[in-house]
C-alpha cells in the first residue's frame, strides 16, 4: 500500500469508526431503556416484571424516545468533551500518561541516542521531528500520538530505553513512524473520545450507586421504595457500563489489530533490518516480570495505540487490541524458533560509540536518492529507506559543531533561524538593526556569531538544519513562539521585499510550528478534483517553472508539461513579474484541502516541471519538498540530478 492509499484509508476508517460507534450507542440505548423500564416498574409495583405486555403498559414510545435522546446527548457530549480535551495533540496524551519531555539539550547518553534515532528517521522521511516523551515505566513499550504530523510526539518507556540497543530502538521508532505516516494517530484520538462517551454511562451508575451512602435513613415504605429504585438504576447503569466496556474493547480490536501488522512490516521495510523490531518483540516476551504493561492509571484509555499490549484486561484474550507476540514475530521471521530473549539494562558504556564520530564538514560518504524521474520522486513520499537514514545520519554528523549545537536548544535555535534570514537579506545592516531592536543583546550577539558559518554553508544542509531547529523550537512557550514569529516576519520585511528562499523558510518552518502551538487548525480535505483548484495549481506550477528554468521558452514548455501531467492542459502560465507571496500562500492553503488520492497528481505535475530537461536543482527540490510538506505528504531528501 502506498502513502496516499494509506491516507485515504485513514479517512475511510473515520466513517467506519462512526458506524461502529453508532452500533455501540444503539446497544446502549436498548440496554438503558430496558433497565430504566424494569427499575420504574419495580419502584411503582414493588415487583420485578419481565412480561413485554405488562411492561408496555408502563412504558410508551414517548418515554423510549426521551430516554434514547438523553443517552445520545450524554454519550455524544462526553465524546466531544474528551476530543476537545485532547485537541492539544500528542503532548496532551503524553502528559496524561505521565510522560516527561526529553529536552533536545539533554546530556544523558541513552536519551541522546534515542533523540538521534528519532531525528534521523524523521528527516529521512521528510516528516517534522516529533517531540519525545519518557515514561517512568520499567516495561518495554512506546506509542505515537497527535492530531497531525506537526504536533505528533513519540513516547517511550524507561524500560525500552534501558533494555533495547540502537537497532531495536530504531525498529520500534520505525513502527511508530508508520502510524504517523498512515494517519493512524487522529483515529486513535477520536477513538479515545468515542470510548469516553460510551463509558460515561457506567461511571454515572457508579456514582449514583455510591450516593446511596449519603441518603437519609428513612425507613418508611415509600422511602425504601425510592432508595431501592435508585439502587436498581445505579446497578443497572453499572451493568450497562460493563457492556460499554465490551463495546469499547470490540471497537478497539476491530480498528487496531491489522494496523499493528502493517506497522511491523513497514518498520522492516523502512530500516531493511528485520532483526531490530523482531528482537524488541522477543525482549518483551522474554521479560515476564516486566513485559509491556504500563502502571499509569490513564494507560487503558490509549491501550489501542501502544507498540505492544500496555494493559491487561478481562477481554484480553477475546478482544485484544494487539496480535499475540508470537504471531507478530513469526510474520517478521517465519523461521523463528519460538525462544524469547532475556534483556538486561544497558550501562552507558554500551551506547554506540558511533554516536559522536569525528566531524567532517566537507564530506558525506553516503548520498540520498538522486532525482531521476517523476515516478521515482512520488514513490518516495511517505516512505523511509536505509540509504536515506544513513545519509541523514552522516549529514547531521557533518554539520559544523556550533550549528548542530545551536539547533538543539530552543534559545539558540532562534538565533540560528534569525541568522539564516539575516544572511538572505539584501541589506544585512538593516536586518541586524531590526534584530537588535526586537531581541535581547545576548541573542542578537549569538545570531551574529552564527551568521558567517551559515552564509558559507552548502545548500544541502539548509533544510535538515531547519528541521532540527524546528524540533527544538517546539519547547518554546506559546508567548515565546509568538515573539519569535514576529521577529522572523520583521527580519524578512527589513529590505522591503520577500524573495522565494525566504518564503520557503517561512512556510516550511512556521506552518508546522503554527500547527503545533494551535494557531493553525488541522485541515479537512474536501476537494476531490484538481479542476476545483485549477488556478491555484497554475500559480504553483508557474512558480516552479520560473525558478527551475531560466530560459523563457524552456520555462513555458516545462509548465505545459506539468499542466499535462495534472490533467489540466491547457492552463494559463503566470509571468514572473506577476508573483506575490500572498498569492502563493493562498494557493497553497487551497491545495491543502485536496483529498489524499488527488495529491499525487499535483506532486507529479510539480516534479514534471522540474524534470522537464532531465535536470534538477537544490532550489527546485527545496520548493517541491516545502509544497509536499505543507500538503502533509512527507518527501524524503532528494539530491539534484545535476550540480547547482
Amino acid at each position: 500500500m502506498n502513502f496516499f492509499q494509506a491516507q485515504d484509508n485513514a479517512r475511510k476508517n473515520t466513517f467506519r469508526l462512526v458506524l461502529l460507534f453508532s452500533l455501540a450507542v444503539i446497544g446502549l440505548i436498548l440496554l438503558t431503556n430496558l433497565f430504566l423500564l424494569i427499575a420504574y416498574v419495580f419502584a411503582t409495583t414493588n415487583q420485578l416484571v419481565f412480561s413485554p405486555q405488562a411492561l408496555y403498559h408502563y412504558y410508551t414510545w414517548k418515554e423510549f424516545t426521551l430516554v434514547s435522546a438523553g443517552v445520545c446527548l450524554f454519550v455524544l457530549g462526553g465524546s466531544l468533551y474528551k476530543i476537545q480535551a485532547l485537541s492539544g495533540g500528542g503532548p496532551a496524551i503524553a502528559q496524561m500518561l505521565g510522560g516527561q519531555l526529553i529536552p533536545h539539550s539533554t546530556r544523558d547518553r541513552q536519551q541522546r541516542q534515542l533523540l538521534n534515532v528519532v531525528e534521523e528517521m524523521a528527516i529521512a522521511a521528510g516528516m517534522p521531528i516529533p517531540q519525545v516523551y519518557l515514561l517512568n515505566e520499567t516495561s518495554i513499550n512506546a506509542f505515537a500520538a497527535g492530531m497531525t504530523p506537526s504536533n505528533a510526539v513519540i513516547g517511550i518507556t524507561q524500560g525500552a530505553l534501558q533494555r533495547l540497543d540502537r537497532d531495536e530502538l530504531q525498529g520500534v521508532i520505525a513502527h511508530e513512524f508508520s502510524h504517523i505516516a498512515n494517519g493512524d494517530m487522529r483515529i486513535n484520538i477520536r477513538l479515545m473520545g468515542i470510548l469516553h462517551g460510551i463509558l460515561l454511562i457506567g461511571l454515572m451508575g457508579y456514582f449514583l450507586f455510591r450516593s446511596l451512602r449519603f441518603t437519609g435513613r428513612s425507613r418508611n415504605s415509600k422511602g425504601m421504595g425510592g432508595i431501592a429504585a435508585i439502587a436498581a438504576i445505579g446497578m443497572g447503569l453499572m451493568i450497562i457500563g460493563y457492556a460499554g466496556s465490551f463495546f469499547g474493547q470490540w471497537i478497539k480490536a476491530v480498528v487496531s489489530r491489522q494496523r499493528e501488522y502493517l506497522a511491523d512490516s513497514s518498520a522492516v521495510q523502512f530500516t531493511r533490518n528485520k532483526d531490530g523490531i523482531a528482537d524488541a518483540l522477543k525482549k518483551i516476551g522474554g521479560t515476564a516480570n516486566v513485559g509491556s504493561y504500563l502502571d499509569s492509571r490513564s494507560a487503558p484509555q490509549y491501550s489501542h495505540a501502544y507498540f505492544a499490549n500496555g494493559v491487561s484486561s478481562f477481554w484480553q484474550s477475546l478482544l485484544s487490541t494487539h496480535p499475540p507476540l508470537d504471531e507478530r514475530i513469526k510474520r517478521i521471521e517465519p523461521a523463528w524458533d519460538g525462544k524469547f530473549l532475556a534483556s538486561e539494562a544497558r550501562p552507558d558504556r554500551d551506547i554506540d560509540a558511533a554516536e559522536a564520530p569525528q566531524r567532517d564538514f566537507s564530506k558525506v560518504a553516503v548520498t540520498a536518492a538522486i532525482l531521476t524521474s517523476v515516478e521515482q520522486a512520488i514513490s518516495q513520499v511517505g516512505t523511509l529507506n536505509e540509504q536515506n537514514i544513513e545519509y541523514v545520519r552522516q549529514l547531521i554528523v557533518a554539520l559544523p559543531g556550533a550549528l548542530r549545537e545551536a539547533s538543539q536548544d530552543p534559545y539558540s535555535a532562534r538565533a540560528l533561524i534569525y541568522a539564516v534570514l539575516v544572511g538572505l537579506q539584501k541589506d544585512r545592516k538593516a536586518a541586524q538593526a531590526v534584530l537588535e531592536n526586537l531581541v535581547d543583546p545576548d541573542l542578537s550577539a549569538l545570531t551574529l556569531t552564527l551568521l558567517p558559518q551559515l552564509i558559507t554553508m552548502e545548500a544541502r544542509f539548509r533544510l535538515p538544519l531547519l528541521e532540527l531547529s524546528a524540533s527544538a523550537l517546539r519547547e518554546l512557550s506559546p508567548n515565546q513562539f509568538v515573539q519569535f514569529k514576529t521577529v522572523v516576519e520583521h527580519i524578512i520585511a527589513s529590505d522591503q521585499s520577500v524573495n522565494l528562499r525566504e518564503w520557503v523558510i517561512q512556510r516550511f518552518l512556521l506552518q508546522q510550528l503554527d500547527e503545533f502551538f494551535g494557531f493553525r487548525k488541522p485541515i479537512r480535505a474536501k476537494h476531490a478534483s484538481l479542476e476545483v483548484v485549477r488556478n491555484d495549481v497554475g500559480v504553483i506550477l508557474s512558480l516552479i517553472a520560473h525558478i527551475e528554468h531560466k530560459d523563457g521558452d524552456a520555462a513555458t514548455a516545462a509548465f505545459n508539461s506539468g499542466a499535462q501531467e495534472a490533467g489540466l492542459a491547457p492552463l494559463e502560465m503566470l509571468a514572473g513579474s506577476a508573483f506575490k507571496l500572498s498569492m502563493l500562500d493562498r494557493a497553497l492553503d487551497n491545495l491543502m484541502l485536496l483529498r489524499p488520492l488527488v495529491k499525487p497528481r499535483l506532486l507529479r505535475a510539480c516534479v514534471a516541471v522540474i524534470f522537464y530537461d532531465g535536470k534538477s536543482t537544490t532550489a527546485g527540490i527545496e520548493l517541491v519538498r516545502t509544497i509536499s510538506t505543507c500538503l502533509d505528504c512527507p518527501m524524503p531528501p532528494l539530491q539534484p540530478g545535476e550540480p547547482d
